[in-house]
């Protein structure tokens, strides 16, 4: 029997849904000595900006939202990406409440930011990032450039609803956004590899050559984390049990891992686990744990045609990309998001990758350590480069072309 564990905090990251995007992102040339973290002195700012402070870095997500200073490995913050009004009088303005304290005002009205990775409420946006500037990292936004990531299938007009509220009502000396998936490989100190963001709505595979994202070779599953607690929940509910979705995915982060081969090799029902639960009661899981996220490799039958296996996903990309990269992405596959934590994850895709894929295939999948943030450490990087910081998108620019500048200069 395993020791007892007590249930943790939820690691589901974020990802998107498929709208009208750019077919290619790039950015100004780095190469991979280049991408290490460092921090970058006002003095460097000043040559370009004429700032008093470094960058701070956004990485919005449709269940949370992180944010922190450029230079370090992790955000300073995250928060729930929820937004509540409170109404007062009618003479007053309404009371914004963000993240998890939201929730706890009954007759607050709760809205979403994003609904399956897209933004659907600007309003609630900036008062999201408001509060992250202004009260979680204590900055005023005009002393500080923002940069702000962007996930894969993003509508291009997200860009310039971001630049429009970025100056106009930030008042920030320097904006860039920047794809999630060139951010997460360069935290792995890359340019070239097959990123496999796995968040909290949607699961995505999408090739990254030499700095620029591979849009038609990149794919989508619905085999995320919300489906893994749904699944877990019934899996408790089957025991007799029945808990908050906090607390299932709490279990889900503490106990679940991956086998190395299920179907042959499941591992014996008398492997159990205890969990302390914080009403005192000690909860007993055996075939639960490694149950949960084996969906990730063999999803339901019922659950609809949207929900593919990851293996699979991964294998439709690089089905679709040149012979002559395939070798590349196949031995760089890289983990990244907060539904990728489980342990035997990335063991256990490459041998499905490799029974799959042609024979004498070398197949590595990497699991850092960065992966849960993989996209905020990447804007972390990149912010701090030195050779990047002309590259930041003016007010003078801004206001001389308009927000169509950020198609210029972002992609």
């Amino acid at each position: 029997m395993e020791s007892p564990h007590e249930v943790g905090s939820s690691h589901d990251g974020d990802s998107l849904k498929t709208g009208t995007y750019s077919p290619v992102f790039m950015f100004p040339e780095c190469r991979p000595d280049e991408l290490e973290l460092s921090s970058v002195s006002s003095s460097s700012f000043s040559e370009h900006l004429e700032l008093s402070s470094g960058p701070v870095v956004i990485d919005m997500g449709t269940r949370s939202c992180r944010a922190g200073f450029s230079g370090h490995h992790s955000p300073s913050t995250e928060v729930s990406t929820l937004v509540g009004y409170q109404m007062g009088s009618e003479e007053a303005r309404p009371e914004v409440l963000i993240g998890e304290e939201a929730l706890l005002y009954p007759d607050s009205a709760v809205m979403e930011v994003m609904h399956n990775g897209l933004i659907i409420n600007w309003e609630a946006a900036e008062s999201l990032w408001k509060h992250l500037l202004e009260r979680e990292l204590q900055v005023n936004p005009e002393d500080h450039p923002l940069l702000l990531t962007e996930p894969p299938f993003s509508p291009t007009c997200s860009r310039e609803i971001i630049a429009e509220i970025a100056f106009e009502v930030l008042g920030t000396p320097g904006l860039f956004v920047a794809p999630q998936s060139i951010l997460s490989v360069y935290t792995h100190g890359k340019i070239s590899a097959l990123v496999l963001d796995m968040g909290h709505t949607a699961t995505r595979a999408v090739p990254v050559l030499e700095g620029k994202s591979i849009a038609y070779s990149s794919k989508q599953t619905d085999v995320a984390g919300w489906c893994l607690t749904w699944y877990l929940s019934t899996l408790l509910k089957d025991m007799g049990h029945t808990f908050s979705e906090g607390m299932v995915e709490g279990i889900k982060c503490t106990c679940c891992y991956v086998t190395t081969d299920f179907q042959s090799h499941p591992p014996p029902s008398s492997h159990t686990m205890d969990i302390f639960l914080p009403d005192g009661m000690t909860l007993t899981l055996s075939k639960e744990c490694f149950q949960c996220p084996e969906a990730l490799f063999n999803p339901l039958p019922n659950w609809g045609d949207s929900f593919v296996s990851i293996q699979e996903t991964v294998q439709k990309s690089l089905e679709q990309l040149p012979k002559e990269i395939m070798p590349t992405m196949c031995a760089n596959i890289l983990l990244c998001g907060g539904s990728s934590l489980f342990k035997g994850l990335e063991k256990r895709l490459c041998h499905e990758l490799q029974s799959h894929l042609p024979s004498g295939t070398m197949v590595e999948v990497v699991a850092s350590d960065l992966r849960q943030h993989a996209a905020w450490t990447g804007g972390s990087i990149l912010a701090s480069l030195y050779n990047f910081q002309s590259c930041w998108i003016r007010p003078d620019e801004y206001y001389e072309v308009g927000p169509c500048i950020v198609h210029r200069k972002c992609f």
